[in-house]
């Protein structure tokens, strides 16, 4: 409930809202599964279920104007009401799965699984959709031949292919495939128009991928995971441009497929393993490689104007559009621009903007960690990094433009804003109107300790005589600490194109004990 306004206050009569919303999810599931074994050598597992999910929403508002009485703050005491608001959501998913493991000695695994789901908010033609997996393992280590090979303690190859299906759209609409119908007032009377375009074959989002990969144990020390992927996925679900002679501008489809593909790999080393001294090492990098293979109605390119987003066959998705920033002319402090031939000019038009190569997406993201114990005191840390990553600065738009002096505090790099001929400087004459170019892309490249943690176990000898403490932890958390990055805004780790609006990662500390009694 909420009272926007007390009587006359500012001049102004006071107003009241009430509202309510009501959500519930519901899922049932039912399996059965049966596992046995032929002559200890055969291990077979099979598995069937269902599962429905129900997902109910309402919601429904009043408010009023024109209350002239503080003390009297009820919807009641409004002598104006305003049109209410209400509003009903449903949607259902249903699904049908099926499993079989087997492995022979613990030697050979095989696993395959099969499922077929159905969701209510996709059209009526292709609401149903199904998906398998199948995958493969070899422990090489039950092999006879590996018994005499003592610095290979564990090797597994493995080898997967599967389907399977998404159905997650931004924003969680109920209603994507239906063309539904609004109300609105025109004269004064009710009216109905139609809100949305019925799509009665948006369907399931699909993706095929490939995983090869291999793990290893040497030296009883050393761990390997090294891992291949191949993901193409098709039918992705994204919004479609409309032509206004439509009445509409977009709406929900399937528009077209990419791929990525990559590899990723872990290895881990315990430098020292002794009773009262570990310290272990450890680090995993992935690399990835996307590329856009097909666009919603058989085009090979699509602009959204004026975002610096372009989709384009054959281009990497992420890769960002934008008019090429040369500099600033000495002589009379304008920006020089290039075109799409690469020639130099004064005159911005967003007809030049190219593909940059400068990515949105970090090609290269990893971590590594290093764990220390010492009796009973422990250190962790942990560090994460990302390679090829480039942002939008757009607080710079701001801070570095002449158009916001007097109403926002400037950087101190406009100290250095051309004012005389033959002055050499990146911040243009002040009539030289600041544009969303180049300039304003930095790389976003960071490594960072994401987590420090220290902590000290108190001796078990000391607790014992208490006669009622088992154990006592004490420990102190640091997040964030250290950040080593060229890009000049809040934050690299940002996970948008643009700076300006998200909330950076915050340093945070904390301090605890863990008593166990």
């Amino acid at each position: 409930r909420y009272v926007s306004l007390p009587a006359d206050y500012n001049n102004q009569k006071g107003s009241a809202s009430e509202s309510f919303q009501r959500y519930s999810s519901f899922t049932f599931t039912n399996t059965a599964e049966y596992k046995f074994s032929i002559n200890e050598m055969h291990n077979i597992s099979a598995l069937v279920g269902q599962e429905s999910i129900i997902y109910n929403g309402s919601s429904f508002g009043a408010s009023v104007d024109n209350i002239t009485d503080g003390r009297l703050p009820m919807l009641s005491n409004g002598t104006i009401p305003k049109q209410p608001s209400a509003s009903k959501k449903k949607k259902v998913m249903n699904s049908y799965f099926s499993r079989l493991e087997y492995n022979f000695g613990e030697k050979y695994f095989f696993d395959a699984s099969f499922r077929t789901d159905g969701s209510s908010i996709f059209g009526r033609d292709n609401r149903w959709a199904s998906f398998f997996s199948v995958g493969t393992m070899w422990n090489v280590s039950k092999e006879a031949f590996m018994e005499d090979i003592d610095w290979l303690k564990d090797l597994k190859v493995k080898f997967s292919y599967g389907t399977t299906g998404n159905s997650a759209f931004d924003g969680d609409p109920y209603y994507p495939s239906l063309g539904l119908v609004g109300t609105g007032k025109y004269n004064g009377d009710q009216t109905f128009y139609i809100s949305s375009v019925q799509n009665d074959g948006l369907t399931w989002e699909k993706q095929k991928t490939i995983n090869i990969g291999l793990s290893a144990r040497l030296f009883d020390r050393l761990d390997i995971d090294l891992a291949y992927y191949d993901k193409k996925t098709t039918d992705m679900l994204m919004t479609i441009p409309y032509s206004y002679t439509t009445g509409h501008s977009s709406g929900w489809g399937n528009i077209g497929s990419m791929f990525n593909r990559g590899f990723e790999a872990t290895v881990s080393y315990d430098i020292i393993n002794r009773r009262n001294l570990q310290w272990s090492v450890s680090a995993n990098i992935n690399y990835n490689k996307n590329q856009i293979t097909e666009l919603f109605g058989g085009r090979d390119e699509y602009v959204v104007a004026n975002t610096g987003v372009k989709y384009e066959v054959g281009k990497t998705y992420g890769d960002f559009y934008y008019v090429r920033w040369k500099g600033v002319d000495p002589q009379d402090g304008q920006q020089i621009w290039l075109d799409k031939d690469g020639n130099e000019t004064k005159t911005y038009s967003e007809d030049n903007a190219v593909f940059t190569g400068k990515n949105q997406f970090a090609p290269w993201v990893g971590g590594f960690n290093t764990q220390f114990s010492w009796k009973g005191f422990t250190l962790n840390a942990d560090f994460s990094f990302m390679l090829g990553k480039y942002m939008i600065d757009n607080n710079r738009y701001f801070v570095e433009n002449p158009n916001f002096v007097g109403q926002l505090n400037q950087a101190v790099v406009m100290e250095n804003m051309w004012t005389t001929p033959g002055q050499i400087t990146d911040i243009p004459a002040a009539n030289s109107a600041i544009q969303f170019d180049t300039h304003l892309i930095e790389n976003a490249s960071f490594m960072r300790l994401k987590n420090l943690t220290i902590g000290y176990n108190l001796p078990d000898n000391l607790l014992r005589k208490t006669g009622f403490i088992r154990g006592v932890r004490v420990f102190a958390v640091g997040r964030n600490l250290l950040t080593v990055t060229k890009y000049q805004g809040a934050d690299p780790e940002v996970d948008s194109n643009l700076q300006l609006g998200k909330y950076p990662n915050t340093r945070q500390f904390s301090f605890g004990a863990e008593f166990t009694f």
